[in-house]
């Protein structure tokens, strides 16, 4: 049976806490809008550090899905006419129960509301993490980022990140130590690999775009 979205009103009040510092003229147009779930919003305090020298808007909130980013689309990205997006979501997709194809179509409709927005702006995409407790879901999330990373390969304005091969083992399961007590979410060493995964792609992509 098909998965029922969440309702994304259950994230107001956090959109409009973003809409309120927006409001404020704090964000220069022409950055890259970082959007995803609870693992982009905890990554918040370090990321324009991580991420140097690019101009990056941190907009992570709550434990979201692909189907809250949607349905805020045009507070979270639209307003703040990027040039760039990295968007981290699917985790908590997964976990709701929705299938793999339900995620990648969530997905997709994201890729459109991008495009529609301007064609030219280039989307990065982080694939679903691994963790120690939601590894027993390890074959729909495998298959969730296949999708993604296949439609990634054949769009040139879509780029894929792999962090699961910065997260993992030697014998290919998520790497303890390096989450929080939830098992779920990255303590310090966990954000530095990923920081590294994510920055070995987006820093050099998008230097020569970045703001004068």
């Amino acid at each position: 049976m098909a998965q029922e979205d969440p309702d994304p009103l259950r994230y107001a009040d956090e959109i409009a806490r973003f809409e309120a510092e927006r409001a404020e003229g704090v964000h220069a147009e022409g950055a890259i809008v970082c959007v995803g779930s609870s693992s982009m919003r905890m990554w918040h305090k370090r990321m324009a550090e991580d991420l140097s020298p690019l101009t990056v808007i941190p907009r992570g909130f709550g434990g979201s899905h692909y189907s809250d980013v949607n349905y805020f689309f045009d507070e979270l990205v639209g307003a703040y006419r990027p040039r760039a997006v990295l968007v981290y979501e699917g985790d908590n997709d997964v976990t709701h129960g929705k299938s793999p194809e339900r995620v990648f179509a969530d997905f997709m409709e994201f890729r459109e509301k991008v495009a529609a927005l301007d064609p030219e702006i280039r989307v990065y995409v982080i694939g679903v993490k691994p963790s120690t407790t939601r590894w027993h879901l390890k074959e729909e999330i495998l298959a969730t980022n296949r999708l993604i990373e296949q439609a990634c390969e054949a769009d040139e304005r879509l780029s894929y990140i792999d962090v699961s091969k910065f997260l993992l083992n030697e014998e290919g399961a998520p790497r303890p130590e390096i989450f929080v007590e939830d098992g779920v979410h990255l303590n310090t060493i966990g954000y530095n690999l990923w920081a590294a995964a994510v920055g070995l792609v987006l820093v050099p992509a998008e230097s020569e775009y970045e703001l004068k």
